[in-house]
């Protein structure tokens, strides 16, 4: 109940009076607004003068308005009504006079919805009567019909202390098409008293709006609001020798708004869809799954959505696009609140881009080259010619292979890990037909140098594999000029990866010794000072080759075994076995850069031989450092 009459309470602050004419205004100035929010507005005005008849008398007369009545079914449409008299009284003996001369219907059509800005045309006719007693005072109205345009200027809009300017315009229509009416008012507005001023100009044919015979006034005005009620007082000043000097000015106005339901609560929803790879918009349908409302549209070209009126709570919020997976959020609507959510829609595949260079292997200079994927549905793409650049986006994520082609070079294909939502680069030499070398070698048992069958691949492309003789271990095949890293992998052995290069006409050979789990190389040429661990140069050689394999192999960890033969005690040997494994594998990390997590050492003195300690060779075979393949 309390908010229903707060309610009441600012609208009677809201409304304006009607003018003299009818509709919202000033006094003779008209408005181009209408009355807000509906309501009936129910007003009386007296214009009067004061003139002296003797040094006892004075008469009191002038125009007076009753049951006047504005109404605004609509913000935009406005009529009006009021009956129209004169009132006349005098003193000494004291007499009152009024008489009703007739009445006056009108309608004022605006368009309030520029900024700023506001229009309006207003049509009036005055319906006189037949007869009457005292002539209508001071021409106030014209008989019959008239029109007028209205412009007002509403500044409030850019800033709250700012006036409001009021432009009319009018003549009359028929018989009476000689009148015409200019006027201008300037209203300060506020809450509780607006102060404002108006200056008009009424002539007949022939007349100027300034001549002296136009009837010219200025008329400086106050209006006091109250709940429901407004006072309004001014005074009339006459310009022209057509019109009194002064006249007094006296209006009650009484608003009675009509009672509304209260304000539906609702806010603004604001949000924006793209692609969460590539950050693009994306023109996506928003839908509502828990409310009635209509679906959106987003904008193409931006991705933004908006709905102006979203009703207060949690809604859902969905944004649905063919080929991407939906998504739905909860968003939070408050009273007169913003919302803001921006969706990033994943495809239903995974993609991302593939880019890189096509260039000749041999001069390095850009080509054309046809770029392809084998087994997906991806339109052929060409590399620029000058800068064998291409690019190449909405590859499916995962293991791909693309296949570079051009007439008179091997073609290359390449197996290309594209990331979701990433960028693949690349670099691809062609080699030319004519410029091919060879590949040549043997896969052997790294500690019997026995021949292994063995399969070697390319890790890059997709070259068809070089399997060696299961015979000899032996292999050849020719290939393209080019750099190449391959795989070399045999049943119950380490694969090992290597890399070498194939140029014009050459021939390129590796021999490829394997070693397995559990193997042990005894590492022959390794030497010490006697009873010490100290390493001879002559040592280095034999080391530099258990680097050599600790490289080849990778992913191999190993285990140094110290050894010694039966002279001297068994703690001496046993200290002496540790100490030797150890500066092997200092050595192993200092001079070959192997990563100590690979390595480890131990001695076991003279626990495990592997020749009799009664003869001096065996003693020399049992003095050693071997190498045990743990993984």
């Amino acid at each position: 109940m309390r908010n229903f009459l707060l309610f009441l309470l600012s609208c009677g602050l809201v409304f304006a009076d009607p003018a003299l004419s009818g509709g919202r205004g000033l006094f003779r100035v008209e408005d181009a607004r209408v009355e807000e929010d509906g309501a009936l507005v129910f007003a009386t005005r007296w214009l009067f003068h004061r003139t002296r008849l003797n040094e006892n008398a004075l008469r009191i007369h002038g125009p007076l308005f009753g049951l006047e009545m504005n109404y605004a079914p609509f913000p935009f449409i406005e009529v009006f009504g009021s009956f129209l008299g004169v009132m006349d009284a005098k003193t000494y003996p004291f007499r009152l006079y009024y008489d009703w001369q007739g009445q006056n219907l009108g309608a004022k059509l605006s368009y309030p919805y520029l900024p700023v800005a506001k229009l309006a045309l207003v049509g009036n006719w005055l319906m006189e009567k037949s007869s009457h007693e005292i002539e209508f005072m001071d021409g106030l109205y014209r008989k019959g019909k008239y029109w007028r345009a209205v412009a007002s200027f509403r500044f409030w809009e850019l800033y709250k202390t700012l006036p409001t300017l009021m432009l009319n315009y009018g003549s009359s229509l028929g018989e009476e098409n000689g009148y015409s009416f200019l006027g201008c008012g300037l209203e300060m507005a506020s809450d509780a008293v607006d102060i404002f001023i108006e200056a008009n100009s009424e002539k007949g044919e022939g007349v100027g709006f300034f001549a002296k015979e136009a009837r010219a006034r200025i008329t400086p005005g106050v209006r006091v609001r109250i709940p429901y009620f407004h006072l309004t007082g001014g005074v009339e000043l006459g310009l022209t020798d057509s019109v009194p000097d002064y006249e007094a000015i006296l209006g009650f106005s009484f608003i009675s708004p009509f009672p509304k339901p209260p304000r539906k609560p609702w806010g603004r929803l604001a949000g924006k869809v793209v692609d969460a790879r590539t950050g693009m918009p994306l023109e996506a349908t928003i839908s509502f799954p828990n409310q009635k409302l209509h679906p959106l549209t987003t904008d193409p070209k931006t991705g933004i959505f908006f709905l102006q009126k979203a009703p207060v709570g949690v809604i859902v919020v969905e944004a649905t696009k063919d080929g991407y997976i939906p998504e739905a959020v909860p968003l939070v609507i408050t009273d007169g609140g913003f919302a803001n959510y921006t969706f990033n829609l994943k495809p239903l595949v995974p993609y991302g881009t593939v880019a890189g260079r096509v260039f000749d292997a041999y001069t390095r200079k850009p080509m054309a080259a046809k770029i392809t994927f084998s087994g997906l549905e991806i339109p052929p793409a060409t590399s620029n010619p000058t800068t064998g650049f291409f690019q190449i986006n909405n590859v499916p994520a995962g293991l791909v292979y693309l296949v570079a082609e051009k007439e008179g070079y091997f073609s290359e294909t390449r197996m290309v890990e594209v990331e979701d939502g990433g960028i693949t680069k690349l670099e691809i030499g062609l080699a030319p037909l004519d410029m091919k070398g060879i590949f040549q070698g043997k896969v052997v048992d790294k500690k019997s140098q026995k021949p292994v069958a063995a399969t070697i691949s390319f890790v890059e492309g997709e070259k068809p594999p070089i399997l060696t003789d299961t015979i000899t271990g032996e292999f050849k095949a020719e290939l393209p000029v080019g750099s190449y890293q391959v795989k070399i992998e045999a049943p119950g052995y380490v694969s090992q990866t290597s890399n070498f290069s194939i140029k014009k006409g050459e021939v390129t050979e590796r021999k490829f010794e394997l070693v397995s789990k559990g193997m042990v190389l005894t590492l022959k040429g390794v030497y010490f000072d006697f009873a010490r661990a100290t390493l001879r140069t002559e040592s280095y050689p034999a080391l530099m080759e258990a680097i050599q394999i600790l490289k080849d192999n990778p992913d191999i960890q190993v285990e140094i075994q110290g050894h010694t033969d039966n002279i001297g005690s068994d703690a001496f040997n046993q200290k002496l076995s540790e100490r030797r494994a150890y500066a092997v594998m200092n050595f192993l990390i200092q001079y070959g850069g192997i990563s100590p997590a690979r390595l480890s050492a131990k001695g076991y003195g003279e626990k495990v031989p592997i020749a009799s300690n009664e003869t001096p060779e065996g003693r020399q075979l049992n003095r050693r450092v071997d190498f045990v393949i743990l993984k």
